[in-house]
């Protein structure tokens, strides 16, 4: 017979094997346990090992010495501003709610970056390349490629670009009718000789205001991504002038945004004889040069939401020529146009949700001080960035100095003192680098540019004639690549260094281009497809 402790321990076994009969059919089966993967619930990796990718996140990305979080120890070795370029090294990794890739910069620093959250992209991969304009021999197309740093070509699309016909009484304001009328007359009576040749020769006074303009003389600006640009139609008349051996400009001008598909949206016009807004600051004239008022930058936004345009005026500065720069901002997805006063010389920040430019403004003793400013692209939001003496920020004069913004819009090329040295400026801590010397080879008369390469560490010059240069930032060591296209006979137009790599585009006034190999010091001739 059993005790009454053996019957209660019998007892509650037979209920737990009651209760787990009756409850098996209500829950199933017990899964085996498994870890949970990081990567679960964060965005779907979109790079990939080996390849590129581009800072998307509008102030920047921070760059850890591992895969972690601050809180979670990583140090940071450096933010990455929007639109830096970076190479993916090896396999992704999931840690601490962020998708995570070793990367290689520019310079050759390495880390760690993330790709994403759980809801948000910081990186978009990235094809390294140049994209390349070739404009039609009527200018009636426009062709674009992308150039590999390989020297091969892919072609993207053709631009179709509409003839305007016209003539000045159909698309000009008033004011430039009125100075035709008045400019014309004076050469028909004081020089009539110099109308020989010209599209002029036999109009008479009633008859100049029903002249055709030209039907496709333009300027054209590529957005970042090379889906649309800025064009800028001349609808004018060159009229000799008896006092002097440069022309005159006269008609207007209409700013315009081209999509791929020709599709084209006016922002803009502006006459040649209008009236110069308001102004304090002033400029030397430089050069002698047709133009009466004409856009001396147009600057796209990084993120192409924007494009700044400076426009430069010839005006009188206590009885003398000088000119005034004024600044606009398109906003391409309202249609605003901000007006936001004087200032030149722009660089995008922020992605482009900030424009930096300098103004030179007179002070006592008639001293013409830099002044460097940071705003909002409608205006608002303007602060001064306190500027250290002793350097030269911006030309006094309508020639630039060339001397570039870094992609980010953090640093800018500056002269010590003159111009005979320069130093990059950090807006920052406003701390400089060492003033190094500018390489004999490549003073201002004989300059075609002066980029950032290799990380910001080294400056790649380039002169009229076609020969290159590169210098250390912070030592000033320079050397002349024996690699040049001056014994090719035709002259350089634009050299465009490379993202990630150590070459760069340089594009002919004939319409052929060359990659140039910085590490190998050698020329590769571009290979047009298409």
């Amino acid at each position: 017979m059993m005790s009454e402790t053996n019957l209660r321990r019998a007892l509650f076994s037979l209920l737990s094997i009651i209760l787990i009969v009756l409850t098996a059919g209500v829950i199933g089966p017990l899964a085996p346990a498994h870890a949970q993967n990081a990567c679960d619930g964060l965005v779907t990796p979109r790079l990939t090992s080996g390849g590129a990718a581009r800072v998307i996140s509008q102030y920047g990305l921070s760059m850890k010495n591992r895969a972690a979080t601050g809180a979670a120890g990583a140090s940071e070795l450096a933010v990455l501003p929007y639109g830096t370029t970076i190479a993916l090294t090896e396999a992704y990794t999931c840690n601490f709610g962020y998708v995570w890739w070793p990367i290689r910069l520019a310079d050759g620093t390495t880390g760690f970056i993330a790709e994403g959250d759980a809801s948000n992209y910081y990186l978009e991969p990235y094809t390294v390349g140049q994209h390349y304009y070739a404009r039609s021999s009527d200018g009636a197309q426009i062709v674009h490629y992308l150039i590999l740093p390989d020297g091969s070509s892919e072609l993207q699309n053709v631009f179709p670009i509409t003839p305007a016909s016209g003539t000045p009484s159909q698309l000009w304001q008033p004011v430039e009718t009125a100075w035709l009328t008045k400019a014309f007359e004076a050469v028909k009576t004081g020089c009539p000789e110099r109308l020989a040749g010209t599209g002029l020769e036999n109009a008479t006074n009633e008859t100049v205001l029903t002249t055709a303009l030209p039907p496709l003389d333009y300027d054209f600006y590529p957005s970042p991504d090379g889906s649309r640009m800025v064009l800028v139609r001349h609808q004018h008349l060159v009229l000799p002038r008896c006092t002097s051996t440069v022309p005159e400009r006269i008609g207007m001008s209409t700013v315009s945004i081209v999509e791929a598909n020709g599709a084209e949206r006016v922002l803009f016009p502006f006459p040649q004889h209008g009236t110069v807004p308001g102004s304090q600051d002033h400029y030397k004239p430089g050069e002698p040069t047709p133009w009466i008022v004409s856009l001396d930058e147009v600057v796209w936004s990084p993120n192409g939401k924007y494009v700044a345009f400076v426009a430069a005026y010839q005006d009188l500065c206590q009885g003398a020529l000088c000119y005034r720069y004024h600044m606009y901002i398109s906003n391409l997805e309202t249609g605003q146009l901000y007006v936001t006063g004087e200032g030149r010389h722009v660089g995008w920040s922020n992605g482009g949700e900030t424009i930096n430019y300098f103004r030179l403004i007179t002070g006592d003793l008639n001293a013409q001080n830099p002044h460097l400013y940071t705003m909002k692209p409608d205006g608002t939001n303007r602060q001064e960035v306190w500027l250290p003496g002793g350097a030269r920020y911006v030309s006094d004069s309508r020639a630039p100095y060339g001397f570039p913004w870094n992609d980010g819009g953090t640093r800018v090329l500056v002269g010590n003192a003159g111009i005979a040295e320069v130093m990059l400026f950090t807006l920052s801590d406003r701390s400089f680098t060492p003033p190094v010397g500018v390489p004999d080879l490549t003073p201002l008369a004989n300059r075609l540019m002066v980029g950032l390469i290799g990380g910001e560490k080294t400056l790649l010059w380039a002169t009229i004639r076609g020969e290159f240069l590169t210098q250390s930032v912070s030592s000033g060591q320079w050397t002349k690549l024996t690699s040049e296209v001056a014994s090719t006979g035709v002259a350089p137009r634009h050299v465009t260094p490379f993202p990630l790599v150590n070459r760069a585009l340089i594009e002919m006034v004939d319409g052929s281009a060359y990659v140039l190999d910085l590490d190998a010091d050698q020329l590769i001739p571009v290979r047009f497809e298409g």
